[in-house]
This record gives structure tokens, sequence and C-alpha cells, in this order.
């Protein structure tokens, strides 16, 4: 006769315990002692709730087992062999009678358990990490909505920095007058343009994962690396506009200051912030190695383009005009505050750490 897998399930029925059998399955322990001794089941391993035992039948050239498993509801018994011949029948019938016998004086055995002082006092543990854990996931759900809230104050489930799309309509504006200067400026400009969208969308995939973050330290660390994000943004969003500006106005000094220092961390080429974006869009456990990759890239910008040394009284009134002009949403002033003020944070936060 051939190899086939002979197996039988049976279960200790639900209705005898309303809690959750994993937690109590290592305090049960003693029955598995009782096992080895009245059924020669032998302890052969316990991976998670799960324990194996191994009969004392063999069966031609496999041996019989038993795997018990503590689920929330139930308490299962496996049983299975591997058959070579049709005369271990009889064998397999003892042993599905031990289990039966197992499963038949299983209920007595957890109902003594559950009447005594070792079952009350874990579960007075069980009840207070439970009380624990709903204290700390409310605390989270409160600290969760008050970044969300902080970063989305409209509530459309857009960060609020990140809304609109000025560059863009400030580049189509003014296309013509940059072709006449130099076609080759419209193109460097539109990937300035694929980098803002695709920074954007970035910032707010993360802004996403904000709701699904599981303990509050991870949530601070999204956190402050989205707000270094979004300063990011706004870096690059300024000086892009500043960009078109300064070429618009026929300041070519601040023009190719501004273009050098984007090449210089390339960005007329945005494939980083699309691998980023494809990453964000296809995580699974590899979030917290990304969010590492982002703040560090993050940081490679922020600290070539930080200096900000063209800005003028002048240049900020001429980027009020333009900006004025298109209908857009940004302040000038309110973006270089908001730029400033983080540089501030920033620098305040790296001296403590250093003092630390």
């Amino acid at each position: 006769m051939g190899l086939n897998n002979v197996s039988k399930t049976f279960y200790v029925q639900e209705s005898l315990y309303s809690g959750d059998y994993t937690l109590i399955n290592s305090e049960l322990c003693d029955y598995m002692v009782q096992l080895e001794n009245d059924f020669k089941w032998t302890p052969t391993g316990i991976k998670n709730n799960t324990t194996t035992f191994k009969t004392p039948f063999v069966l031609g050239s496999g041996s019989g087992f038993v795997r018990i498993n503590f689920n929330v509801r139930e308490i299962r018994i496996d049983s299975w062999s591997e058959v070579k011949t049709v005369w271990i029948k009889k064998q397999l019938k003892q042993n599905e009678e031990n289990c039966n016998t197992v499963i038949r004086t299983l209920p007595d055995y957890i109902s003594k358990f559950l009447k005594s002082d070792v079952y009350r006092i874990i579960l007075d543990d069980i009840n207070e990490k439970r009380l624990k854990e709903e204290k700390r996931l409310e605390e989270l759900q409160v600290s969760q909505t008050n970044v969300l809230s902080d970063l989305d104050k409209d509530g459309n489930g857009e960060v609020d920095v990140v809304e609109g799309n000025d560059f863009n309509t400030l580049l189509k504006k003014h296309q013509k007058t940059i072709v006449e200067v130099d076609r080759n400026y419209v193109q460097q400009f539109v990937k300035v343009s694929s980098y803002l969208k695709t920074k954007k969308g970035n910032i707010q995939s993360i802004f996403n994962s904000i709701k699904d973050t599981p303990n509050q330290e991870v949530l601070n660390e999204y956190v402050e690396i989205l707000r270094g994000e979004i300063h990011t943004y706004n870096l690059v969003l300024f000086n892009s506009l500043n960009m078109i500006v300064s070429l618009i106005e026929d300041d070519m000094i601040t023009f190719y200051e501004i273009y050098e220092m984007f090449d210089s961390i390339n960005m007329f080429d945005s494939k980083h912030e699309k691998d980023v974006s494809q990453k964000l869009t296809n995580i699974g456990d590899g979030l917290k190695s990304l969010m590492d990759e982002i703040r560090v890239m993050g940081n490679k910008i922020t600290n070539a383009i930080q200096e900000l040394s063209y800005v003028t009284e002048q240049s900020n009134q001429q980027l009020t005009e333009q900006l004025n002009e298109i209908d857009s949403s940004i302040q000038t002033n309110n973006l270089l505050t908001s730029i400033q003020t983080y540089q501030l944070y920033n620098i305040n936060k790296n001296t403590k750490g250093i003092r630390g």
C-alpha cells in the first residue's frame, strides 16, 4: 500500500471557557505531564500555542503524533500518522481512543483550574494588562488625532502645506518668456515640477500612515520625519518659485545660484523621490527602514539648499507680485517664516542633543 496521510481532529467544546485559551496554555502544563504518564505521549516541541507529542505507536517506517493547539476560543487536538500498511489501523484506533479520552477529561481539568487561586491571579493580571492596553490605545488615538488635525486644519484629508499647484501655474504663465531666454530651461523647470509633485505625494503617504502607527514612539518618529519632509518641500518650492521669478526678472546671478544648488543635489533627476513613492505604495514590514532612508535624504537636501542668502526685501516683493497675479494661496512671508521657524527648531533640537 502506498504512503498515505491519516489525520483526525478532536475539539473541546467552545462553551467550556469564554476566555482566551492562548492566555492560559502555559498554566495547563501540568496536564501535559499527565498525558505523558497516562498515555506515554512524549512532548517533542512547543511552538507558539501548539505542543506536539510523539505517541508510543511506531507505524511502519513512520511514527504516530498528536498535536494540541490552544486557540482563542477552543482547544483542538490533531492526530496524524504516516501510513504504509493496512495492519496499523488497530493502533490508529487506539491512538484515537486516547485522543477522545483526553478530550473527555480536559473539561474537568480546565474547570478545576478555572476555580483555582492560580487562575484568579492570572485573570487579574490579564484584566490589568487589558486595561493598560486599552488606555494606551486610547491615548495613542488622541495623539494621532491631534497630529492629523494640526497638519490638516481644514479636515479635507490633505496636508495643508502641500495643497495647490502654484509652481506649475507660474511656470505655464511665463513659459514664453523662459523659452525666449533658453528653451532648455523649460525642461529643467518641468523636472523640478515633477519632483515637487512626487514629493507632495510622498508627504501625503507618510501623513496617511500616521493613523496606523502602533505606539507613541513610532508616532513621534514619523511626525518628526513628516515635518522634516514638509520643510524640505517648502525649501524646494520657495527656491523653485524664486528661480522662475529671477529668470523672468533678468536676475541671472540669483537664477544660476539656485540652478547650481539644485543641480548639486540632482533635483533635475527625481528618480529617488519616485523610488520612494513606489516603496510607500507597496510597503510591508519595511516601513521603518524606508522612513530612515527618507530622513537621511531629506537632511541631505536641506543641508544643501537651506542657505537663502539671495533673499532680499526686493526679491520677496517680486515673488509676492508674481504669486498674486496667479491668485496663489501662498503668502511669501508666511512660507519664508515657516522655513526659518523650522530651521531654528532644528538648531535648538540639535543643540539640546549635544548638551544631553
